[in-house]
């Protein structure tokens, strides 16, 4: 049964690998696996020995190596050793070429644990070359090093985090890695590290394989979110901010929420911990995830919410802070909570933006946008109005009156949704300042003009007749 997909090789460097079929379970990383024997080569395919170029004759035989299937001359293939790979305990011909990654796969199979890290250097260094990867990968070796680290001592895991970072780093075998186990040995990595640099090598080697958007999929069903929540709750300065960074890439994506709400639903609480930290960066990097959430459905929209109350309010505490893409991250969070938030706690959110709107930087589009955006959405329900008409003055100047497009149309809906239960106010203010920003804002969009008459012209006629006088 192979392992590893339905192809039967992969091709690195223009070299075609046979991928080795796995006897058993191929998602049992087990030290005892045992591969199929590779198909001998038919003997009318060699005319010349494959180790020393020799021409076969009458007296130079033919003999196929038990480990590889190819063919030799005898003194390319004299040495008789055990294959336990694939389950032969008994000496078998084994070829010169073979001979090494023979002996590598015996001390991995051993019970002596300084045989087995012998091995995995072994196995490292041979993976350095294509030829020396095409000899791993058809004995299996890539499996079995993987199956050593889940139950090897630190030394011997770090030996395989170094190998395994060494091999993804050339990108051309992640997903044979993916598909052989990798990723369930690296979260096994995470979940029980005592040691940085095995962290450090565990980390790189997921960010390298979350540049895929295929295998970024596999990490998500292998539970790597939860891994990850771990690692960043309980390692310090920039592993922790790296580990959010790779989680970043995994939740920042629409099309996989819906699989993280219905297995990582401890994803809110977790990315709440990591924000209340005093690292801009990992601020940083957890409000843009929470940014992408609350952007999504009303239920992660629900759960944030939940989670700020609870917490005695962490996103208002960081609207106070001076850290211009945190504030950013933050605002437009809030904006997007606004649809949710029930009207008893609107007042806490909507006095946080407008106290934001005071000290603003003027030249930030995008928070002023955001700023914008928030205020409007709270705005449309009219129980939110008196709130905000105490703010109006704020609004007008920081906002109406921007430089920028987007933060001024933003007003104008504000202003508008005033207009319906807050008129003569919402006119008194516009009348000292801001009305003719508000007008040629209005009249400055698509179509208006069409909309306004059309919405006069329910109210009155084009045509009509005078009535009599009596």
């Amino acid at each position: 049964m192979n392992p590893f997909g339905s192809t039967e090789t992969i091709v690195v460097d223009g070299m075609s690998i046979r991928l080795p079929n796995l006897l058993g379970n191929p998602n049992d990383l087990s030290p005892t696996s045992i591969f199929e024997k590779p198909s001998w080569m038919p003997d009318s395919e060699a005319v010349l020995c494959l180790g020393c170029g020799s021409k076969f004759t009458q007296l130079r035989r033919k003999h196929h190596c038990r480990n590889c299937g190819k063919i030799f001359c005898s003194k390319c293939c004299v040495e008789k050793i055990p294959l336990p790979h694939f389950g032969t305990e008994e000496p078998d011909k084994v070829c010169n070429n073979c001979k090494l990654i023979v002996e590598l796969m015996i001390k991995a199979k051993s019970q002596d644990p300084l045989l087995k890290y012998e091995a995995v250097l072994g196995f490292a260094s041979l993976l350095t070359n294509v030829a020396g990867m095409s000899k791993v990968i058809e004995c299996g070796g890539i499996h079995i090093m993987l199956s050593v680290a889940m139950n090897g001592d630190a030394k011997l895991k770090s030996a395989v985090a170094s190998a395994l970072h060494s091999v993804i780093q050339s990108m051309t075998l992640n997903h044979f890695l993916v598909e052989a186990g990798c990723l369930k040995v690296l979260k096994h990595f995470l979940s029980t590290s005592e040691s940085n640099e095995l962290l450090s090598d565990s980390l790189s080697s997921l960010n390298l394989l979350c540049m895929d958007a295929a295998i970024r999929i596999q990490v998500l069903k292998e539970g790597l979110v939860d891994s990850l929540l771990t690692t960043i709750r309980s390692a310090s300065g920039i592993t922790s901010v790296f580990a959010s960074r790779i989680l970043q890439l995994l939740v920042c994506n629409f099309e996989h929420h819906e699989f993280i709400l219905q297995n990582h639903r401890r994803v809110i609480p977790g990315l709440f911990e990591a924000l209340q930290t005093e690292d801009y960066q990992m601020q940083g990097c957890v409000s843009k995830m929470l940014m992408y959430f609350s952007a999504n459905s009303s239920t992660f929209r629900e759960m944030i919410i939940y989670e700020d109350m609870d917490r005695d309010y962490p996103l208002l505490f960081l609207l106070k802070g001076t850290c211009q893409s945190v504030l950013v991250n933050v605002t437009c969070i809030v904006a997007n909570l606004s649809l949710s938030i029930e009207e008893a706690y609107t007042s806490h959110y909507i006095s946080g933006l407008c106290e934001l709107l005071t000290f603003v930087n003027k030249e930030n589009s995008e928070l002023l946008t955001q700023l914008g955006r928030g205020l409007a959405n709270f705005a449309e329900n009219a129980s939110n109005t008196l709130h905000m008409i105490h703010h109006l003055p704020n609004i007008v100047s920081n906002l109406l009156k921007s430089c920028f497009e987007a933060p001024r149309v933003h007003a104008c809906r504000l202003l508008v949704s005033l207009f319906s239960s807050e008129l003569p106010t919402a006119l008194d203010v516009l009348s000292q300042s801001g009305l003719d920003e508000f007008i040629e804002t209005i009249f400055d969009l698509p179509g208006i003009t069409d909309v306004l008459n059309n919405a006069l012209l329910r109210k009155v006629s084009r045509l009509s007749v005078c009535k009599q006088q009596v």
